[in-house]
């Protein structure tokens, strides 16, 4: 009986162990389960993650190449070879030649194309990419040497985690995007700062340090110098003509062909060691770049020609002249022969007027841009083109915009630049700038001194200042804190912007610049004592972005060399590149 009893205990502890057994293979299969699922949940999250890493790497891939590959290829071809192959490829029309020609893309049937990859991360996972870009419409011819090509885009992306069987593949995508790019004959206009001399006309060194900051493109056919750490930053790209930058080193300068003193400090790996000048570029700094010459008188005289509408000005006497066939029909600009005391730029009932004083003669015209017409009255004295209303708008002969010129000197000149007019004030001599200059349509700046907030992008409105064989030069009876908005240019052999007696006197402030500069040598604005000011002014200089979009005042002088802008659609001062992208999980 107790054997009988033995055995039912032997078998139900069988029973129970083996119920158990099931029991813990379900739930170590369940665990298993669950651990494959996590693992593909991973594997999957791994293989979108690089997907998406490759999508954006091709995304960055094509901003450098639209951005920075083919405005450097351009501006480093001969001048007619890319003028002839941009008017092949609007004549054929064959737009996709540009990207393949100046930025290295690969042309597949009527795409260009970028591939990237397979580029291995890790030893788990790789991903490849492709851009894809298509002609949106055919090229545009506006103007003269201006080529615009506007294109459609997409970017597919894949990862890929190796360490599955079967590998785990996920796929990102761009449908689509858009950007249209302007090629034309480089224009000055486009740097925020631009010396032939980086140095005074005397000679004194010109430092940047970490008070400099420049929003735009940077050059000179010399050499920068660079002191402290922080030095200076610059958002876009720095180009200097010989092999060696400044660094002030503590007071013991020294020349490096490098970004920084000592070069290590700008490397990974060198984090130990001590950077003593250290500037910022956002966008790059090239030495040994070509050497940009500033125009010359050649260009001086098609400003001329522009404004006197071709005619020959020899026999006219001194005076304030809108060129005209004889039938009240301007075919000029505004010429001014002999030097003007006065030129003022106002606003009345949304037409701009021009009051000029040469001698005794003070003339005030004002542009109907609606009626196609301009009005000339004498508020004194007489000569020159008689009063009364005349067809057209003083825009030289290529109807480009508003051209002032003057072939003495401009003492006083001061204003607000209407809405709607983008104008080129230009002199043979000195242009003297007696008060404010601002546009009438701009963004202010809420601080007074941001560069952020202080903007034109949006606007129209457009000035240029150019002399060609003196200095703009600002007043000692200008006001503090001055505003001047406008693409600042003096030409001429020893050409500055510059402030009249920098260094005797009271501070003034700061002059915002609202636009660039371009000087033959750099002008003195006033003196400091460490971070004091003690004389004149200190300087805000505040680029306008909407020449990286391929604006220019009218008739401003062009360089040697053809420029890649991409546009700006919504006109908020980024490109068409720089939106924000968003991805679409495409799945396997």
């Amino acid at each position: 009986m107790k054997v009988k009893k033995r055995g039912i205990v032997l078998v139900v502890s069988l029973i129970i162990m083996a119920v158990l057994l099931v029991l813990v293979g379900m739930y170590l299969s369940s665990l298993l389960t669950e651990k494959r699922a996590a693992d593909r949940g991973k594997f999957v999250l791994q293989a979108l993650e690089l997907a998406e890493a490759g999508a954006s790497h091709a995304q960055s891939e094509l901003r450098q190449r639209i951005r920075q590959t083919m405005r450097a290829n351009l501006s480093a071809a001969n001048v007619n070879q890319a003028g002839n192959n941009l008017a092949n490829y609007f004549n054929a029309p064959q737009p996709l030649g540009l990207l393949q020609d100046y930025a290295g893309f690969s042309i597949i049937g009527n795409t260009a194309n970028i591939f990237l990859g397979p580029i291995n991360l890790t030893n788990w996972g790789n991903y490849w990419s492709i851009v894809t870009v298509a002609p949106n419409g055919n090229p545009q011819n506006p103007d003269t040497d201006v080529y615009v090509f506007s294109y459609n885009y997409s970017i597919e992306a894949q990862g890929l985690v190796t360490q599955t069987t079967p590998n785990t593949t996920r796929r990102v995508g761009l449908s689509q995007g858009t950007f249209s790019v302007t090629v034309q004959r480089g224009n000055f206009a486009r740097y925020a700062l631009f010396t032939n001399h980086h140095r005074t006309a005397g000679g004194t060194t010109v430092w940047f340090t970490a008070n400099t900051n420049f929003t735009g493109p940077v050059h000179s056919n010399e050499r920068f110098s660079f002191a402290n750490n922080p030095s200076a930053t610059f958002s876009e790209a720095v180009t200097q003509h010989l092999s060696t930058a400044r660094f002030y080193n503590n007071g013991a300068t020294r020349l490096l062909n490098a970004d920084s003193n000592p070069a290590c400090c700008q490397e990974a790996g060198c984090e130990d060691t001590p950077c003593i000048d250290k500037p910022i570029f956002n966008a790059g700094f090239t030495r040994g770049a070509d050497e940009i010459n500033l125009p010359s008188s050649v260009v001086q005289q098609d400003l001329l020609n522009q404004a006197t509408g071709g005619q020959n000005d020899g026999p006219w006497a001194n005076g304030i002249y809108l060129p005209n066939d004889g039938a009240n029909n301007l075919v000029g600009g505004i010429y001014i022969k002999g030097n003007a005391s006065n030129v003022t730029m106002s606003v009345d009932s949304d037409n701009p007027v021009y009051t000029i004083t040469r001698g005794t003669n003070t003339k005030r015209i004002t542009v109907d841009y609606s009626a196609n017409q301009t009005t000339v009255e004498n508020v004194s004295g007489s000569g020159g083109t008689p009063p009364g209303t005349y067809n057209g708008i003083p825009n030289g002969i290529g109807d480009a915009g508003i051209i002032i010129y003057d072939n003495g000197s401009i003492s006083n000149f001061s204003g607000n630049v209407q809405s709607d007019t983008q104008l080129t004030v230009a002199s043979n001599s000195d242009i003297s700038i007696s008060n404010h200059i601002m546009y009438e349509s701009f963004t202010p700046d809420d601080v007074g001194t941001s560069e952020n907030e202080l903007s034109v992008a949006g606007f129209t409105n457009l000035l240029g200042i150019v002399t060609w064989n003196g200095n703009v030069r600002i007043s000692t009876g200008a006001p503090n804190n001055l505003n001047i908005h406008a693409v600042v240019m003096a030409a001429g052999r020893n050409g500055v912007f510059t402030v009249d007696n920098y260094n005797s006197g009271a501070p003034r402030g700061v002059v915002t610049l609202l636009g660039g500069a371009i000087t033959d040598f750099y002008g003195a604005f006033g003196t400091f004592s460490g971070s004091n000011p003690v004389s004149g002014y200190g300087r805000n200089f505040v680029y306008d972005s909407r020449m990286l979009g391929g604006m220019a005042p009218p008739y401003f002088p062009t360089i040697t060399s053809f420029d890649a802008n991409v546009s700006d659609a919504n006109g908020d001062g980024v490109d068409d590149l720089g939106n924000r992208l968003i991805w679409e999980d495409r799945g396997v």
